[in-house]
């Protein structure tokens, strides 16, 4: 009910009692109720509704259950900190308790792991082993610890490791060395950390202890020290989460060191946990270690650690003693795990997940940023590199929604970092941009914009887009909205710069608006750029680039363009058969022009279209009668350019202006003489309407009045025929409006002849006396200013009604003329104030209005009414007494409003963009601008003087600008007179190369790209071609070191040809030396040894040690895996030099103490690179490579026996163990090149391990390999997958074997014992159980004797078992079959083929998206698969195996049963049609063919109906390919029909297929072009079986095919047809007179 949540409070309350009193009384416990997801759910819920009684016993029961299981996944922790303070005061006291169970640390129980259950013991069993019968499913492996409530984080912790004594005391002691106040000894740890300890130890190790990492991050004053060990510790890190997550390695194996057990468990224990062999009741001991006396030490990595023991080096020299019998530790060896003194349980609550590292990192090492220190610069952000890509494995996009307590600290921590990023960023711009040296500018930019890249980068990676606004600091926002406007940087890295531009926008709306104005006046610089170069652009996208110009001027202020619009104005207008869009386009440029804002643009317009009128319509043209130069000024000829010119350029305050525009005016109005007649009237049909505002500028006084003053007196036979009458009357009405009294005067002449003529046909002339004529003049004079305002906004409150009345009275005959005008005068308010219905009951009738006030607002509000009745000249005679409301604009229509700019120009950053946008679109790209600041000795700039980059502008271009900037170093590098510019220049190239790489910059657009088209080889020869000779000489050889190093790391691609041959060939090329004789330069001192050297001398002998490995380590993978020819040719001469000079790094002393530990493990890593080349040891001319061989394994050998055996074998310490790695990966290597070159010699015999002589034995016994099979139990999978590779490469000789034979006798069980022990271990990795499989393979192809009297003949007396019990021994094939039934074999296998089988599909069928988990368990179960079933394979080749071998003396062995589960699981594989996995279909196909021999599987394959897939699979179409996959399918299954059909009863089950016989007959037909058909021999082999012989014989498909096999050139063929119709014809009396024929015909042939 409560599950439910029932809506019924009594009902809730009684389920809740009824769960209460069942509790109470033990009928059900807490984890019973665990176990309904949603109980806990609907009890939070339970406070949501209206009614909530039981509150304390509804808490009580969360509390009980938070004990038992975490629920802070579901929201308990908001919901219950939101209902605390609702609550009373002792409730609350109850949530606090939930509060504590919900954030308290499950304990796991003792001696058990979070993944493992306490071991239970099992009775023994009597037998050669015990007989542990596999479960059904295999362990899953371990997934990475995430707690599901914690949704922020993607990875969260590692498995715990467990350490010894000796660990912690090595941790512990580096740690006080790097809390000591000696400098010397803080940078000596951290090199012992970083060339040592951390090669060693896991790099989870420190953050589960993170005591050190606290420490190394804290020394600020040895930067560079602290910086490379967390730089490699972060590498290391990397490289631990992908061998997690590897399918290969992946492994659920219980080791202690590796899981979460706090405390050694006992050794029965341990022994029932594993599977596969053991020995019997007693748990024999694991594979002992050469060298020890007394207790054995296991090879389980349960042993004790040498380093604590008693023993020394000098019990080399005693002979293994016999192994003990007692599991148990010895007294005197120390616990292999932690001990009392140190709580496991609250280390790993105080550890460090991942997220949290990354960010206490970023938190130490920004402010670093500061530094005016390229170097330190430089490695800060090599690790940057690292801290991100750990940060992006580790923290999920959830982390800004999510709000528990891991979430919120980790959220507060990366936003401070993201605050101190942004302050860094706003810090190194400043410093940027001030005075400061070049030098100093080029660090602060170098520093800005590796900061910026990474500040972007981490948004980008941690941060999603649409959290910005939240999330972002108030000083990370400003940085990036700096960063926006950037223009350098968003050239070098534009997808940087894009991802900040979002940021922007959705973090700060205000300052994105700034920006995408900044944008805009950028763009509209570069579109004035666009249209000064012209180009071979189109007219229209030219005027497009002009209106933008011109909307770009306030801001570039380049006033040339005027000129270039004006002339393309010009242009456009001069013929006739111009296109009109182009026209009205272009016109529209001109007026706005015309009506710029700015003063400066509208003077230049004006001056501009002054010159091209004087040039067109000059006294100069006179001479030329038939030019058509006047056509330059078409553009003016039009009413709307007249119209702007006249009405606001000649009344312009500026007197440049208006003087240009009377003068412009003046050549228009005199060209009469110098344009055509189409162009004058041209010209007056645009002045026309112009002329009212050109009459106001009428007089005498001046040129332009007299011309505007005549124009207005043009009579009829003196005009164009442009104006009417009416116009003509209206020009004169105008003059009486002129402030000139003799231009009023003038206009009464001409209005004298309309006042005195009469008005109609049948009226008088009207009479005028000289009081009204000499009045006339200055009618329209007023001494006082009369105000003509017509908009007043005064509201009106008359109804229409009463509007109606109104004019009602005003219109009647019979009203007194009183009334009718006070009627008048109220209409004429209504007029004022602008009621809309009343006006229009007005305007409607309009025509019969006659008082002037209503007519002056009738024809302001309707202009239609204005201009009708403009054209009745009677109508203007009668209002010559009135007055004039002005027609023209009082500013231009076609003045544009300029958006506001003065606040962006009073920004530096805004500037400086807008500069830097200017002058790259100016010069046409970045790379023509740095030329020109480069070449230009002009100080006259070509533009507007603020737009003039600076020096200190033009430095950081040249910073920006990757290929100036890597110019600028090369040059630095050649002319350089010190260790110091060098040094600079080469750590400026370094930062271009890690930039990029933080950027992700893609290879056509990086620094390494860039760097390759420059010439940067002959500068830096130099310095690889002389040998060091002073400290500073080794520093600068290390910076040049390490830029190589990461220049061929970084974006690989084929263009690093070049590059690889030049150091390839520079590296091996003969240079001469101080000496008499030629030394190549990969044999200068290289390895420098430092002892006996001064420490600083040392240190730096360590670092170029540390890059010259590295750079040869890249240098082998590149050259190797280049598809250059030339590279892959050098590359075997540069393994081979450096494989000698590596080899004298192994002569080492006895002591493992007093090797030199940081050079040992680069040599060894070097050499793992050097030997992984196939011939690596065939190009020294000095040495045979047998000879280079034997020195190598003599010196492995060495380190193997000095670090391994020493040391105790499989010890738990974890010191010297990265030496061990990589000396076992070098002797994998070195067996495979011994194999191929030293074929002609016995080279076995090299790999034994002698003993020490002592001083009492004359000669020491060899100690075989029993060096390597503890290697096989390491704990490290990579050391036992190596270790086992090395012992598959010895086994594939004889002589290896009988080797690896006799070094396992001192193990229970032996060798096969051991490595089926390995291989069916289910918590072992894929890899090392393959490396099993393949060296039980190995020692498969030995003869094995099939009984006792073949094994008294035999060298190969293996395997051999003895039963103490019955006392019965057994060698070969019975021992095998033996081993075989114990260690159920063939159940594991048949497990492993069903759990394959279920997981592929289950894979396939889902939904998936699958969890990468989950496709790990995939490809992990698919790798096992292949390689159980290839040892399955060998196996089932073996006839003991198989059954078809027995003998009386193996009565007591059990026969290897083949169960059903396999043979289906076998078959299923088998049966897909389309395989996912050729490899395991192949193998699959290959067993059921070996295990057909046996009747009971055939019986098996008949039941199943598995050959009914045999009818439909497909057949390759004639002529295909032989490895087509129908091809090869086919093929298997014939191989497999072949092997049934040596059986009688298998020769029935293929005929019984219907159309079986028929399709081998097809297919042996389509075949015969081989040697022999698959298909023909399954066809013979049933035509034997007398059942068959029918069926065969009817089928003439089939006699067809047997009869033609006798006329084949093969005489093989021939053979078997003949044979095949031999048998078909004996002893078979129903063969018909025509089979008869056949035989006779083919005896004859015969």
């Amino acid at each position: 009910v409560i599950l439910r949540g029932h809506s019924l409070v009594e009902i809730r309350v009684r389920a809740l009692k009824n769960i209460r009193s069942k509790l109470d009384h033990g009928l059900i416990s807490s984890p019973d109720l665990v176990q309904e997801q949603t109980l806990f759910i609907n009890l939070l819920e339970w406070f949501n509704f209206p009614e909530v009684p039981m509150q304390e016993e509804v808490l009580e029961l969360l509390s009980t259950l938070s004990m038992v299981e975490k629920h802070t996944d579901v929201g308990a922790v908001e919901f219950l900190t939101q209902l605390s303070p609702s609550v009373e005061p002792r409730l609350q006291t109850i949530i606090d308790s939930i509060f504590d169970h919900l954030f308290h640390l499950p304990i796991p129980p003792p001696n058990t792991t979070h993944n493992e259950q306490p071991a239970s013991t099992s009775q023994p069993v009597r037998g050669y082993f015990q007989q542990n019968k596999p479960s059904q499913t295999d362990v899953a492996p371990p997934r990475v610890s995430v707690n599901a409530s914690v949704r922020c984080l993607k990875f969260s912790v590692f498995p715990w490791l467990a350490l010894t004594t000796t660990d912690r005391h090595i941790l512990s002691s580096n740690e006080s060395s790097l809390r000591s106040d000696s400098h010397d000894l803080v940078r000596t740890t951290c090199e012992l950390l970083r060339d040592v300890i951390m090669q060693d130890f896991p790099a989870e190790i420190f953050l589960q202890r993170p005591s050190i990492v606290q420490h190394v991050a804290h020394p600020l004053s040895l930067a560079l020290r602290a910086l490379a060990c967390l730089q490699q510790l972060c590498r290391n890190l990397r490289s631990r989460l992908c061998f997690h997550r590897d399918p290969s390695f992946c492994s659920a194996k219980h080791d202690p060191v590796s899981q979460n057990s706090s405390i050694s468990y006992a050794q029965e224990a341990r022994g029932t946990q594993r599977s596969g062999v053991t020995t019997p009741e007693d748990c024999s001991p694991r594979p002992s270690v050469v060298g020890r006396t007394g207790q054995r030490v296991r090879g389980d990595g349960q042993d004790g650690d040498a380093a604590s023991a008693s023993s020394t080096s000098s019990q080399r020299g005693a002979p293994p003693g016999p192994a003990p019998q007692s599991p148990l530790l010895q007294p005197g060896l120390e616990l292999p795990l932690e001990p009392d003194g140190e709580d496991s349980l609250e280390l790993q609550v105080q550890q460090w997940n991942l997220a949290g590292f990354g960010v206490a990192t970023l938190e130490h090492t920004l402010p670093l940023l500061r530094t005016g220190k390229l170097k330190v610069l430089q490695q800060v952000l090599e690790l940057l590199v690292e801290v991100l890509a750990l940060l992006g494995e580790s923290v999920a996009p959830e982390l800004w929604d999510e709000f528990s307590l891991t979430a919120t600290e980790l959220r507060e921590k990366l936003q401070v970092c993201m605050e101190i990023l942004g302050d860094i960023m706003c810090h190194h711009s400043g410093m940027a941009s001030s005075k400061q040296p070049e030098s100093s500018l080029v660090h602060h930019r170098l520093a800005y914009m590796g900061t910026a890249v990474f500040t972007i980068r981490l948004l980008q990676t941690l941060l999603p887009v649409e959290k910005a606004n939240e999330n972002l600091p108030e000083s990370a926002v400003t940085a990036v909205f700096h960063l926006c406007l950037d223009t350098p940087f968003s050239l070098a890295f534009p997808s940087i710069h894009e991802s900040a531009v979002a940021y922007l926008e959705l973090s700060s709306s205000d300052s994105y608006n700034l920006y995408r104005r900044v944008s805009r006046a950028a763009h509209m610089m570069e579109a004035t750029c666009s249209f000064i170069k012209e180009g071979d652009k189109n007219w229209l996208e030219l005027l497009e680039l002009a209106d933008q110009a011109i909307d770009g001027l306030p801001y570039h202020q380049h006033l040339p363009i005027v000129k270039q619009c004006i002339q393309i104005c010009s242009y456009l207008w001069k013929s006739a058969q111009a296109s009109p869009l182009l026209q009205m386009e272009s016109q529209k440029i001109l007026l706005k022009l015309l009506s710029h804002p700015l003063l400066p643009v509208k003077v230049e317009t004006y001056l501009c279209i002054l010159d091209v009128v004087k040039e067109c319509l000059g006294v100069q043209n006179v001479a030329r009668p038939a030019s058509s130069v006047y056509a330059g000024v078409h553009f003016l000829l039009h009413s709307r350019v007249l119209y702007e010119i006249s009405a606001f350029g000649l009344q312009d305050q500026a007197k440049e202006v208006n003087s240009a525009a009377k003068d412009v005016l003046l050549y228009l109005l005199k060209g009469r003489l110098m344009m055509t007649a189409s162009s004058w009237a041209r010209f007056n049909e645009a002045l026309y309407p112009v002329i009212p505002v050109l009459q106001s500028y009428a007089g005498s006084a001046d040129a332009l009045g007299n011309c505007i003053l005549l124009i207005s007196r043009v009579s009829d036979d003196q005009g164009d025929g442009v104006c009417s009458p009416a116009a003509r009357l209206r020009t004169a009405l105008r003059l009486l409006f002129n402030k000139q009294h003799t231009v009023r005067s003038t206009a009464v002449e001409d209005l004298l002849p309309h006042l005195t003529s009469p008005e109609g046909p049948k009226s008088s002339r009207p009479v005028l006396d000289k009081t009204v004529l000499s009045s006339l003049p200055s009618i329209y004079v007023t001494n006082k200013s009369v105000d003509i305002k017509l908009d007043d906004s005064s509201r009106s409150y008359l109804k229409v009604e009463s509007v109606n009345k109104l004019y009602s009275i005003l219109t009647s005959e019979t009203v007194d003329m009183v009334l009718r005008r006070s009627a008048a005068e109220q209409l004429v308010v209504v007029l004022q104030g602008e009621e809309p219905d009343a006006i229009f009951i007005i305007l409607s009738l309009r025509d019969r209005l006659e008082l002037v006030g209503m007519l002056r607002k009738l024809v302001y509000a309707d202009p239609s009414l204005r201009h009708s009745l403009a054209q009745r000249s009677d109508f203007l005679i009668t209002l010559l007494r009135g007055n004039k409301s002005p027609s023209h604009h009082v500013v231009s229509p076609y003045c544009t409003v300029l958006p506001p700019y003065s606040d962006l120009l009073a920004m530096r950053a805004v500037r400086e963009a807008l500069q830097f946008s200017w002058n790259q679109a100016w010069h046409s790209g970045t790379e023509a601008l740095l030329k020109h600041l480069r070449t230009s000795k002009s100080h006259a700039p070509e533009f507007h003087a603020d737009l003039v980059l600076t020096e200190t502008q033009a430095v950081l271009l040249r910073v920006y600008d990757v290929k100036t900037g890597l110019q600028d170093c090369i040059e630095a590098v050649q002319t350089a007179s010190s260790h110091s510019e060098v040094t600079s220049a080469l750590t400026r190239m370094h930062l271009y190369l890690l930039t990029d790489r933080l950027a992700l910059k893609v290879t056509n657009n990086c620094s390494k790209n860039a760097l390759q088209s420059l010439h940067w080889h002959t500068p830096v020869e130099r310095f690889l071609q002389v040998c060091p000779a002073c400290p500073q000489d080794e520093k600068l050889l290390v910076s040049l070191v390490s830029f190589l190093n990461t220049f061929f790391k970084q974006n690989q691609s084929d263009c690093d040809d070049n590059d690889l041959r030049w150091l390839a060939e520079l590296l091996i090329k003969q240079v001469p030396s101080s000496s008499s004789t030629p030394v190549p330069l990969c044999r200068l001192n290289l390895f420098w040894m430092t002892q006996g050297k001064g420490e600083e001398l040392q240190d730096v002998g360590q670092q170029l040690q540390r890059e010259l490995t590295g750079l040869f380590n890249t240098l082998l993978l590149r050259l190797t895996s280049t598809s250059d020819r030339m590279c892959r040719l050098l590359s075997g001469p540069l393994a081979s030099e450096l494989a000698v000079r590596l080899l004298q790094c192994l002569r080492l002393t006895d002591a493992p103490r007093f090797y030199g530990l940081p050079s040992l493990e680069r040599a060894l890593r070097s050499m793992a690179h050097a030997t992984a080349l196939t011939g690596w040891s065939t190009h020294t001319p000095s040495t045979e490579p047998h000879t280079l061989c034997q020195k190598y394994l003599s010196g492995l050998l060495e380190v193997i026996s000095s670090f391994y055996v020493e040391w105790g074998g499989n010890s738990m310490s974890f010191m010297g163990k990265g030496v061990t790695k990589n000396a076992v990966i070098c002797l994998l290597h070195l067996s495979h090149e011994m194999m191929a070159q030293s074929k002609d010699k016995d080279w076995m015999s090299l790999w034994s391990l002698g003993q020490e002589q002592s001083a009492d034995e004359p000669s020491a016994a060899q100690l075989g390999l029993a060096w390597l099979i503890p290697l096989w139990v390491d704990r490290d999978p990579e050391v036992r997958c190596a270790s086992l590779a090395v012992g598959t490469a010895l086994s594939s000789l004889q002589s290896g074997c009988m080797a690896l034979l006799a070094s396992c006798q001192n193990i229970s069980g032996g060798l096969w014992a051991t490595l089926l022990n390995i291989l069916l271990e289910k918590q072992e990795c894929s890899m090392v159980r393959r490396e099993a499989a393949f060296l039980l393979q190995n020692l498969l192809v030995m003869p094995m004797p099939a009984n006792a009297e073949e094994a008294e003949d035999c060298v190969w007396q293996s395997p051999c078992v003895h039963d103490e019990g019955s006392g019965v021994s057994l060698v070969g094939l019975p021992a095998l079959q033996a081993l075989l039934y114990h260690c159920h074999f063939f159940d594991h296998v048949a497990e492993m083929v069903c759990s394959c089988y279920r997981g592929r599909y289950a894979f396939s069928l889902s939904p998936p998206p699958a969890h990468a988990q989950s496709g790990t368990v995939c490809c992990q179960e698919t790798f096992k698969m292949s390689c159980f079933l290839s040892l399955s394979l060998s196996f089932s080749a073996c006839r003991a195996v198989c059954g078809s071998s027995s003998s009386s003396s193996h009565s007591t062995v059990p026969r290897v049963p083949l169960t059903n589960s396999l043979m289906h699981g076998v078959m299923k594989l088998a049966a897909q049609v389309v395989p996912d996995c050729s490899s395991i279909h192949s193998l699959a196909f290959s067993l059921l063919a070996n295990l057909s021999v046996s009747r009971d599987c055939r019986g098996l394959l008949q039941k199943s109906n598995f050959l009914q897939h045999f009818l439909s699979v497909p057949v390759p179409r004639q002529g295909s390919k032989g490895s087509s996959p129908a091809a090869v399918t086919l093929s298997q299954w014939l191989q497999l029909l072949l092997s049934i059909s040596f059986g009688k009863d298998g020769q029935v089950m293929i005929v019984k297929l219907h159309g079986a016989v028929e399709l081998l007959a097809d297919l042996a037909q389509s075949m015969l072009g081989e040697n022999t058909p698959t298909a023909l021999l399954v066809l013979h082999n049933i035509c034997f079986c007398s059942a068959n012989k029918a069926r065969v014989l009817a089928c003439g498909k089939a006699i067809e095919l047997l009869v033609s096999c006798l006329d084949s050139s093969s005489l093989e063929i021939r053979a078997v047809g003949v044979s095949a119709l031999w048998a078909l014809l004996h002893n078979y009396q129903k063969v018909s007179r025509f089979q008869v024929r056949i035989v006779i015909g083919t005896r004859r042939n015969r």
